[in-house]
């Protein structure tokens, strides 16, 4: 069930939703990896106990966490590329979203979890970054439909930009660089 279809009929449905919610704002803004469930649950309003009878372990709500952090973010893309046909101007409004300072913290969150996964073999970390390209790839193939541009090149090329754009802050270069990135396509 999704989160959204969560909030509409089933009440424990909708406070899970609720706390996925809160629990997301939370790790983009400290990340997950080092806070244990007591301060972490009073920092969204709930308990160790109703964290655990949600997510069953702290790996498990890392993973529910995660799961959520790339939903909300297949959403964006779906949605940025529905906009506009226009292969470029799809990725243009793409890197916009990416580039938002309103959107930082949780893109923060994602390279957290996409460099943890690079060394786990289990847990909460795993595949992380395995399962956003295999998300995101298919949907920069089909918006680059009739374009010359490679889809892996693009991917890449949009995450190291706002890899240097999150550690610079230098949005005025990294934007520049997308643009002629986004030119190219």
């Amino acid at each position: 069930m999704a989160v959204g279809d969560a909030r509409r009929g089933d009440p424990e449905g909708a406070r899970r939703a609720e706390l996925l919610d809160e629990l997301l704002r939370y790790s983009a803004e400290h990340g997950l990896s080092e806070v244990s469930l007591r301060p972490l649950a009073a920092a969204v309003g709930s308990s160790p106990r109703v964290l655990l009878y949600f997510f069953g372990s702290k790996d498990g709500l890392v993973r529910e966490v995660h799961r959520h952090a790339r939903r909300e973010q297949v959403r964006v893309i779906d949605q940025a590329l529905a906009e506009d046909a226009e292969p470029a101007a799809a990725v243009r409004a793409l890197w916009e979203w990416l580039a938002d300072p309103a959107h930082h913290n949780i893109e923060k969150f994602f390279f957290e979890g996409f460099a943890r996964s690079l060394h786990a073999t289990d847990g909460p970390w795993h595949g992380f970054a395995a399962t956003s390209v295999a998300e995101w790839l298919p949907r920069l193939i089909s918006a680059l439909e009739g374009s010359s541009a490679n889809p892996t090149l693009i991917l890449a090329a949009l995450r190291g930009l706002l890899l240097d754009l999150l550690a610079t802050g230098d949005h005025e270069r990294v934007s520049a660089a997308a643009d002629e990135l986004i030119r190219s396509i």
